[in-house]
């Protein structure tokens, strides 16, 4: 076969450990078999049990249901797959079913362990097989075979200690090194491609290992008890081998992107354990990302984000009411806490040394816009902690503004003493208007974009040129908030939400579903922005095909089958948490399935 037999069985074991987790995590007995400086892990549990859980639920039967499922199914590539796979399973003298239920059922760890040296790259599959005597048929088979096929020379017993374990050698000349398993008799099952790796589980089995295991790492415990519940998969990453991957992109030697590079290195630096699991629940399907810190790391200045996701003040509360105030043709909001200076700080950092220079006189400049007061001293602090961004939905009978087709607004809060009785002349709203007028007058003098006749205007409080540009403002003096926007209509249709009924509810209905406790978001309403480009999927289509060189109709029915997806799914989202108790920051990424119809009424039924 093209594909050793013995690979393929640990391939879909791989492919399996997407599935399941129980409430107590079987794979912590298997994670005990590693070392605590592996450097990838991706461990299942409950396999057997979750199974009918997510195959059996109404979003993978509406999945199952769609024209594009359907016809990848009947794709090349997929027929090959199944074949294969059918090929593989006929020859094992086994079903998909079996693996699934009597091998993989329990628990499963694949792990990347850390080069040695100069070593060749290695790693260890552990499983909890409920029926031990089928997973040594299995093995047995494929031994058998593979050396009167020459694929191996021998497969020899030995013995560490008192427990046998088995080499494959593989024929001189094929460049291949020796694998190594071992299958104790509770069913438990290591195999590697690493004689010292199967070694060294079977010591930690027994007690006789140096060195602590894997479930001992500083920053699991952590990142476990953030993962708690029952996800599909968890995978754990050490940062030492993001840095390992990171030193090794070009961008690492590149003298405009080093600044980039020292800082993700910096932010690794932090971080004792990254830890991620995809769950199921119901009609939820998310992604969550854990950063374990370590101790005292997110006290530090500039060590934790600056886009932050820490309740106000330790209270659980997330942007004013005001501020989440959206009009009903918004269709993606994002809401946030922000820490303006470390912001600007970060960015600063990130412009390559040989343009600093430039960038120091542009700061003097804004300064001086900013009617004296300092940019980074005095207007940066004043502005935030909490704002909100979001997409509006396009006017068909506005002109379209640059080159992104649905307007951007955002808004931040305006926070400082009143400066009258501080004393200290104009305060931050009245700077931040002179500097924002004076850059739109100077936008008025590139008679290549608007005409000479151009003029900065205040209509509703929104101020921008009196003819159509992407870039308007409104200073919000009493509910001390600064309002940007690509659109001179968003931007006033946002300052004139807040006197409405129910604005914003959509969103605030997408957190209560998706993320509760969580207090920095993103969220689409894939509701709102499919019936968007199904309704413009002509010129969407027209314009995909010039760009790409392709028939329009080809596109279309590409756009089609991914709007069939897109119907499929009411929200998606990017939440996030801070636990800084834990020294935990969570980022979640995931999908609130579309609602089921409602049934006709009677009178309705034909």
């Amino acid at each position: 076969m093209a594909v050793r037999p013995l690979a393929a069985l640990a391939l879909a074991c791989v492919c399996a450990a997407t599935l399941a987790r129980a409430q107590e995590a079987p794979t912590d007995a298997l994670l005990k078999l590693l070392p605590a400086d592996a450097d990838a892990v991706l461990a299942a549990d409950d396999l057997r049990g979750r199974w009918a859980d997510v195959a059996g639920s109404p979003l993978a039967k509406d999945v199952r249901a769609l024209p594009a499922f359907g016809a990848w199914l009947e794709s090349p590539g997929a027929r090959d797959f199944i074949r294969a796979r059918d090929q593989i399973l006929g020859f094992l003298q086994t079903s998909h079913g079996e693996i699934r239920d009597e091998i993989l059922g329990d628990a499963a760890v694949l792990a990347i362990l850390p080069p040695e040296g100069a070593s060749h790259p290695h790693g260890i599959l552990a499983l909890k097989a409920r029926k031990p005597e089928l997973l040594k048929r299995l093995v047995d088979q494929i031994n058998i075979v593979q050396k009167q096929n020459g694929e191996i020379a021998a497969a020899v017993e030995a013995k560490r200690g008192d427990v046998p374990y088995f080499v494959r050698r593989f024929p001189d000349g094929s460049g291949q090194v020796p694998e190594a398993y071992v299958l104790f008799p509770d069913g438990v099952f290591a195999f590697s491609n690493s004689e010292a790796a199967v070694l060294d589980a079977i010591d930690r089995r027994s007690g006789a290992a140096e060195g602590p295991s894997f479930v001992e790492a500083p920053g699991f415990a952590e990142a476990s008890a953030a993962l708690s519940g029952r996800p599909l998969a968890r995978a754990f990453l050490s940062p030492e081998f993001l840095r390992r991957a990171l030193d090794e992109q070009p961008s690492a030697s590149d003298p405009a992107g080093r600044p980039i590079v020292e800082a993700i290195r910096g932010r690794l630096g932090d971080l004792d354990r990254i830890a991620a699991a995809l769950e199921v629940d119901g009609p939820k399907v998310q992604v969550r990302l854990i950063q374990a810190f370590k101790a005292g790391a997110l006290q530090r200045p500039g060590a934790a984000a600056f886009v932050q996701a820490r309740p106000l003040g330790g209270r659980a509360e997330g942007p004013g009411p005001r501020m989440m105030s959206l009009p009903e043709t918004a269709v993606a909001a994002a809401s946030f806490r922000i820490d303006a200076p470390a912001a600007y700080r970060s960015f600063v950092g990130l412009i390559p040394e040989q343009d600093r220079p430039r960038a120091a006189k542009l700061e003097a400049i804004a300064d001086a816009l900013l009617l004296g007061r300092g940019l980074r001293s005095q207007v940066l602090p004043a502005l935030g902690p909490r704002a909100v961004a979001y997409l509006d939905a396009p006017d068909p009978s506005a002109p379209r503004l640059g080159n992104f087709p649905m307007p951007v607004v955002a808004s931040i809060e305006i926070n400082e003493d009143d400066p009258a009785a501080a004393g200290n002349g104009a305060g931050t709203a009245e700077a931040l208007d002179n500097a924002l007028r004076a850059t739109l007058a100077a936008l008025a003098l590139d008679e290549k974009r608007v005409p000479a006749t151009a003029r900065v205007t205040t209509e509703s409080g929104v101020t921008a040129l009196d003819v159509p540009y992407p870039f308007a403002f409104a200073i919000d003096r009493h509910g001390r908030r600064l309002t940007v926007g690509t659109s001179a209509a968003s931007v006033a249709r946002y300052l004139q939400a807040e006197a409405r009924t129910g604005a914003g509810e959509r969103f605030r209905a997408i957190r209560a579903a998706g993320f509760p406790d969580c207090h920095a978001f993103a969220a689409a309403d894939l509701a709102a922005l499919g019936k968007l480009a199904a309704e413009h999927k002509d010129r969407l289509a027209a314009a995909a095909a010039r760009r790409d060189g392709r028939k329009p109709e080809d596109v279309a029915r590409d756009l089609d089958q991914l709007l069939s997806v897109v119907r499929l799914f009411d929200a998606a989202f990017l939440a996030a948490r801070f636990d800084e108790p834990s020294g935990v920051v969570e980022h979640r990424l995931g999908l609130l399935a579309r609602p089921p119809a409602s049934p006709a009424s009677p009178a309705a039924a034909p």
